[in-house]
């Protein structure tokens, strides 16, 4: 799982920076600086061994940790830029001043504290009774409480606020990543507190506080490429939805017609389901300027519920669809005034045939039969 986890992140980071160099700004600046921060804490916290080889023992902590402070702070910033572009000063300058406070009491605790020897054991396990370890260990997980806490209230603000789906889906997973992760910074405090009145802690803190980290990064990453995921997502739902919507009278429409439908495939990506939509709705609609119905049949549809009576009457006429005379089926359709409103009424109409054509299916067969004796 950490290793999806940091796959996640990274993909989460590149996706920002990309968002970034496309159009700068506060915004997108402070989001690509929390991405990143959080994606590299988390790679140092995997590759802990071979960094800790090369800098000295446990400076691994201290890395990840004060990318954690600085991924934080980002994420702080873009939450408060939210509404206007750009976050009041007075809000910059105390979050700024407070992570920077955090950084550098973990740098000075860090440094004067002996910890400074290689040891099998992690840093908590090994040195977590230190008074100094305990101080570090306590204003990180303290600060990043706060941190947590922030994001999720701001988080909760702004996802209900209607418009953009990617957004608002974005914002509840890293709402849920942030409210996740607080299990985290909360048994290390707990852990810290314990290790210093009892002399050890249980190890289940541990656990609990590593997997809940891990489980909040990954809904991290997931919200932060939500808005690239979402729309596409959802586009791709709404063509599959709109197919199987038009399906029945688009079926009879081209086993009338065959000559109006042009191949568009079989795939089941993104790109080609929407093709298939698109060319399901103009066959559809040429379909219906092909269909001959009785010239009474216009009367009928100017009724307020046209769409229906026309579909019912397109079902109960369909095997003479082809005669040589009479009412376009096309034409008795309301007049189209603004985009979209064509398709949207297309689909109307196929629910309507559809609905059409399940009541005659279930219609008894009144038809006489003969009986044995007479047909003997």
């Amino acid at each position: 799982m950490t290793v999806l986890a940091v796959v996640l992140l990274w993909l989460a980071a590149g996706y920002r920076l990309h968002v970034l160099r496309k159009a700068p700004g506060f915004i997108n600046a402070s989001y690509a600086a929390a991405a990143t921060g959080i994606a590299a804490a988390f790679a140092v916290k995997a590759t802990e061994a071979p960094v800790d080889a090369a800098t000295g023992p446990y400076v691994s902590d201290l890395l990840e940790h004060l990318l954690v402070v600085a991924g934080g702070l980002g994420a702080q910033l873009f939450l408060l830029a939210l509404r206007t572009g750009r976050p009041a000063r007075r809000a910059v300058v105390v979050r700024a001043a407070a992570a920077s406070a955090v950084a550098a009491a973990m740098v000075a605790t860090f440094a004067i504290a002996p910890v400074h020897h290689a040891s099998p054991d992690d840093l908590d396990v090994a040195y977590g009774s230190l008074r100094l370890v305990a101080a570090y260990r306590l204003v990180f997980n303290l600060h990043l409480t706060y941190v947590l806490v922030d994001n999720v209230r701001l988080c909760r603000r702004y996802a209900a606020i209607p418009g953009d789906a990617g957004r608002s889906v974005s914002l509840t997973l890293v709402g849920w990543g942030s409210a996740v992760a607080l299990a985290y910074s909360t048994s290390r405090i707990t852990y810290t507190a314990v290790d210093l009145t009892r002399g050890h802690a249980p190890t289940v803190l541990r656990t609990i506080g590593s997997d809940a980290a891990t489980l909040g990064l990954i809904a991290l990453a997931v919200g932060m490429l939500a808005p690239r995921i979402v729309p596409g997502l959802r586009s791709w739902l709404d063509a599959r939805g709109g197919l199987r919507r038009l399906a029945p009278l688009w079926t009879d429409l081209t086993a009338a017609f065959p000559g109006i439908v042009l191949p568009t495939g079989t795939g089941l990506g993104r790109r080609s389901t929407e093709l298939r939509y698109d060319r399901h709705l103009l066959e559809t609609a040429e379909g219906l300027a092909k269909v001959h119905l009785p010239a009474g049949v216009a009367l009928v549809t100017e009724q307020p519920d046209a769409l229906h009576v026309l579909a019912r009457e397109l079902h109960r006429h369909r095997e003479s669809w082809n005669a040589p005379a009479g009412v376009r089926a096309g034409d008795l359709l309301p007049v189209a005034h603004e985009p979209g409103h064509e398709h949207r009424q297309l689909l109307a109409l196929a629910d309507a045939y559809a609905a059409a054509r399940a009541r005659t299916s279930r219609l008894p067969d009144l038809t006489p039969r003969a009986s044995a004796g007479a047909s003997a």
